[in-house]
């Protein structure tokens, strides 16, 4: 019986937009920030929109290399993340983009709002911070609550990006920073377990399982997100005791043929050890005289 993912990707049309297509008034945060600071600021989150719709032009016409560039682009605008959300997306090393599978996705919708979620994220190469972001990032930044949500939207639209061209570990790596800083981002969410399914082994099936059980909780059951995940819950726990098997079976492999290289100095080989599970999930070792 085949674990493996299934050759096409369909995105729900709920969490096909790009951004919430509304213009929201800067809030500015309390605190004695100075006035050059705060127009800084202000000019980086309106450079970073320019840009988000930008990267939405080109989406809409397929473009998803350049759309992934110009979220980027958005996302160097604006002020780090804090320290902890940003941790993942500094610690991204090499080209993902590479990682693909034979089948194709189906099209979202070809429609990108006005004010589309733009995904920004750095994907899996980090953006050094520009001299603006350095300077920004002296103290906390006013407008604080939009600086994240903009970083959010980049974030969830380059992982959409990413997922069109089946960079699964990229589309992991993008949605993944969006989450950490809005952890019931229910398109990233959405995107990140579909990755995670295509990448098809123990660990990531496992993953999309758990943001699979999240999205069920909180969006609503008419939801097209809900439907999703209620579906590929189901169809998800066959197919992880299979792959669990499969991994389990190829690590012990592994693990074999490094005993015996070792054990054939002493006149022994893995033989010699029985291993039998011990009905919680592991196993004992016994060893056997063999001779």
């Amino acid at each position: 019986m085949s674990s493996a993912a299934p050759s096409t990707i369909h995105e729900p049309s709920s969490s096909v937009a790009i951004g919430d297509g509304e213009k929201r008034p800067l809030a500015e945060e309390e605190g004695e920030v100075g006035d050059k600071e705060k127009e800084a600021i202000r000019k980086a989150i309106k450079d970073a929109a320019e840009m988000k719709d930008e990267g939405n032009k080109f989406f809409s016409e397929k473009n998803w290399t350049s759309a992934i560039t110009a979220y980027k682009q958005g996302l160097s605008y604006l002020p780090l993340a804090p320290p902890k959300a940003r941790a993942h997306a500094t610690t991204e090393q090499g080209d993902q983009g590479s990682n693909t599978n034979d089948g194709s996705l189906n099209k979202e919708q070809d429609n990108v709002k006005k004010e589309e979620e733009t995904p920004g994220t750095m994907g899996n190469r980090p953006l050094s911070p520009s001299p603006h972001q350095t300077m920004m990032t002296a103290a906390d930044p006013p407008f604080k609550k939009e600086c994240s949500e903009a970083r959010v939207i980049l974030y969830a639209n380059i992982a959409a990006c990413e997922l069109k061209l089946e960079a699964w570990e990229a589309t992991v790596s993008a949605a993944t920073s969006a989450l950490d800083e809005n952890p019931h981002h229910t398109k990233s969410l959405w995107r990140r377990a579909k990755a995670n399914e295509a990448i098809d082994s123990w660990s990531s099936l496992t993953a999309a399982q758990n943001d699979y059980t999240m999205l069920k909780e909180i969006v609503g059951p008419s939801d097209p997100l809900h439907r999703d995940a209620v579906s590929a819950l189901k169809a998800l726990e066959p197919r992880i005791e299979i792959v669990r098997k499969r991994d389990t079976d190829k690590m012990m492999g592994q693990l074999k043929d490094v005993g015996n290289s070792v054990l054939g100095w002493f006149g022994l080989s893995t033989d010699n050890f029985q291993m039998t599970p011990n009905g919680e999930g592991g196993y004992s070792m016994n060893f056997v005289n063999r001779a």
